[in-house]
């Protein structure tokens, strides 16, 4: 049997906890005390739980009562802004925008796309989050994002989205000092070495492995990685060579800490901005879809 929460009930346990009295709160609910005290108890039988227990003549909250007083802050705040979005007819009021991340993007372009969000909308908190693609999409889908950098846009057929190309990057290999010669003889030279590649669900694993098929090139899969700052950890200790879009590997090379073995002229990365259509837009959402013009 499917059990509805009574948000007055729910309301009057949050009163109550504040004032930590029932005395109190019915003065400032204008709800009698024993109607209070009933409205509680239901609020209790409906949870299975005791929510507060008697110290020294003042409530204290239980630990069940300490979540549930959790549960209720957020499901208020989350009403107050649910009535300002929409009295407003604008999502960009609200407090929190949500931003979601692939794990493997580059981060100038994440740190320019928070960047954009916050000069949008100076009131919102910009969250950004990293996640796989399928997560990503699971949440933008549910709102619980309200946009996605991705590389990947492999999980869309069938859905309503606004979608924007927002930069492309040349792929080459790079590889630590000892893996240097093996430019004279790319891609040739790539043979048996060791590579730390994206994991599967990465578009460019799957085009990295076609380029090599076509090259006849049998490469040492020594590890998989999706994210760039690890994979780029990992090419700098040696540990075998990795792929990177040109921008990403060029503060490096001056460095000298990666050195460019050769470029992968056929493949392309692409970052794309997603976000699912809604009837009440965005304000925030808009204007970054329509500051890139790639």
């Amino acid at each position: 049997m499917v059990k509805w929460l009574n948000y007055h009930h729910l309301h009057y346990f949050k009163v109550i906890a504040s004032e930590g009295s029932i005395v109190k709160a019915s003065k400032i609910l204008f709800v009698g005390q024993s109607s209070l005290s009933t409205q509680l108890k239901q609020l209790e039988d409906s949870l299975g739980q005791k929510l507060f227990e008697r110290k020294n003549k003042r409530l204290v909250l239980t630990e069940a009562g300490r979540v549930a007083l959790e549960y209720a802050d957020d499901i208020f705040k989350k009403g107050e802004e649910f009535l300002q979005v929409f009295n407003e007819q604008n999502l960009s009021s609200r407090t929190i925008y949500n931003i979601g991340v692939i794990a493997s993007a580059p981060k100038v372009i994440a740190s320019s796309i928070m960047q954009l969000a916050k000069k949008y909308n100076d009131e919102s908190i910009i969250s950004m989050r990293e996640d796989s693609p399928e997560e990503l999409f699971k949440k933008v889908l549910t709102h619980e994002l309200d946009i996605v950098l991705t590389n990947n846009l492999s999980h869309l057929e069938g859905v309503e989205l606004q979608i924007k190309l927002v930069g492309t990057a040349n792929i080459s290999i790079y590889g630590a000092k000892k893996y240097e010669k093996l430019s004279k003889n790319f891609p040739q030279s790539l043979n048996g070495v060791d590579f730390i590649l994206p994991t599967m669900h990465s578009k460019l694993r799957y085009d990295l492995e076609h380029i090599f098929r076509e090259m006849g090139i049998k490469y040492k899969l020594v590890a998989e990685v999706q994210d760039s700052s690890v994979k780029k950890t990992l090419g700098i200790e040696g540990v075998g060579l990795i792929s990177l879009p040109d921008f990403a590997a060029k503060p490096l090379v001056k460095e000298g800490k990666l050195y460019k073995i050769g470029s992968l002229k056929d493949i392309k990365e692409e970052y794309w901005l997603v976000a699912k259509k809604r009837t009440i837009k965005s304000a925030i959402t808009e204007k970054l879809l329509s500051s890139y013009k790639v």
